[in-house]
């Protein structure tokens, strides 16, 4: 695994997903946008302390973004479903969990087709 570019791709898609500029994440966290955009192109390694303020400026912990499992190229929507958890908090996980089986419930006759699902 390249640790550098699956981070930088972990990174963009979190703050992409968070619906963040990268000048507000790095207001949020501390960061030069210079910087950050380096990190999210695969030319800056961080240290640390500049990875803990990323994770600051996405308002996520910083094991979460730390989670570098490269995700499956043919299951984008799971992947973009993994990305959104990622960015909530407890509460809105037990919130997220009971909308999921109320939709897994309704069955698949009811259900949305896939292309209505993609973002």
């Amino acid at each position: 695994m390249d640790y550098l570019t699956t981070f930088a791709a972990r990174v963009r898609r979190l703050r992409e997903t968070a619906g963040l500029s990268i000048q507000a994440a790095c207001d949020r966290g501390g960061i030069s946008p210079n910087f950050w955009g380096k990190v999210e192109r695969g030319e800056q390694e961080p240290c640390l302390l500049s990875i803990g303020g990323m994770a600051q400026g996405l308002r996520v912990p910083l094991q979460v973004l730390m989670a570098l499992e490269e995700p499956s190229p043919d299951n984008t929507v799971r992947s973009q479903i993994n990305d959104v958890l990622d960015l909530c908090n407890p509460e809105q996980w037990v919130l997220s969990l009971r909308i999921v089986k109320v939709i897994y419930e309704q069955g698949p006759s009811k259900a949305i087709s896939r292309e209505q699902t993609v973002l």
